[in-house]
């Protein structure tokens, strides 16, 4: 009898445990989270302006339902059905936000601010976002506390393909963000540069990357800055928990960044080597560093000297 006392003591035990550790322990899922968290957040506002409930399973663009019932856990876990909120609805009347203004964008690309109205339903929908995820991270025990500045420094495929979206900022870009970002919640110690170099990626692409990150972190000493690379769950769930994000463009940063708990900065938006919403109040402007005036991107000391003017 003892024994089976005993078995089933060490059975709880181990059971505890296991129930504890299942959510904490991700690897990296075999999903882009930023692209799926727009099209979740797209159809969020979509079903909105239609008035009517939100079922993302049903009404997806970027996967069908049985790929997100058997995609993973991580994102399953994200409210699939949440009821139409009509003070919304009428947050976006009042703004002149329509679902024809909505169509004029794409649900992978919704994250991204090029009109002014884009930023208008991005500030009107920042709390909802924020209650989803934080709500969804305290269920999963992802949620933390981070202290430092988080930095996401995007280099992988891009800039070397020299896509019309993404583009280097300059150094002074960083400064300017730094400051202002002391002047509001005061000196900041330490920095986290996310770096993370295989998205499409080669070796000579990663070399590179390496590269220019270890140039900012040398630019950026006096922050004690480190660079990282961890799954993309928990980069995802430390920058959506830093008290502040330093963005140089991406659907991850942004929907990770921008509907956090702390403040967002962003370079300005460009297309094809020119700015975008230049009325948008959210974004810094004249810091990209446009494609037609570098030569090789592989050509570390030719970019440099564009960085650091």
């Amino acid at each position: 009898m003892k024994k089976v006392i005993l078995i089933i003591i060490i059975l709880i035990f181990f059971f505890t445990i296991y129930n504890n550790k299942i959510y904490e322990n991700y690897e990296n899922i075999n999903i882009d989270i930023g692209n799926t968290l727009s099209d979740y957040y797209y159809n969020l506002v979509l079903s909105i302006l239609e008035k009517r409930d939100f079922n993302y399973s049903n009404n997806s663009h970027y996967y069908n339902s049985e790929q997100i019932n058997n995609n993973n856990k991580f994102i399953n876990e994200f409210p699939q059905h949440i009821p139409f909120d009509k003070n919304i609805y009428n947050e976006f009347i009042k703004n002149n936000i329509t679902t024809e203004i909505l169509k004029q964008s794409f649900n992978l690309g919704f994250w991204t601010t090029y009109t002014k109205e884009q930023e208008n339903i991005h500030k009107i929908m920042k709390s909802t976002m924020n209650n989803i995820m934080n709500k969804t991270f305290i269920k999963l025990k992802l949620n933390k506390e981070v202290k430092e500045t988080i930095i996401h420094f995007r280099c992988a495929d891009v800039p070397f393909n020299k896509h019309g979206m993404y583009y280097f900022q300059k150094y002074s870009f960083f400064n300017k963000a730094l400051q202002d970002i002391e002047q509001k919640i005061g000196k900041i110690n330490n920095v986290i540069i996310l770096s993370c170099t295989d998205h499409l990626s080669n070796e000579e692409n990663k070399n590179a990357c390496n590269n220019y990150a270890d140039l900012l972190k040398t630019h950026l000493s006096k922050y004690n800055p480190k660079i990282q690379c961890n799954t993309n769950v928990d980069d995802f769930v430390l920058m959506f928990y830093a008290p502040a994000v330093i963005s140089t463009i991406s659907s991850f940063s942004f929907m990770s960044g921008y509907f956090g708990n702390g403040i967002y900065i962003q370079p300005n938006l460009m297309d094809q080597n020119e700015e975008k919403c230049l009325d948008c109040n959210n974004t810094y402007k004249g810091y990209n560093i446009q494609h037609n005036k570098v030569n090789d991107y592989h050509n570390i000391d030719e970019v440099y000297k564009l960085l650091i003017e």
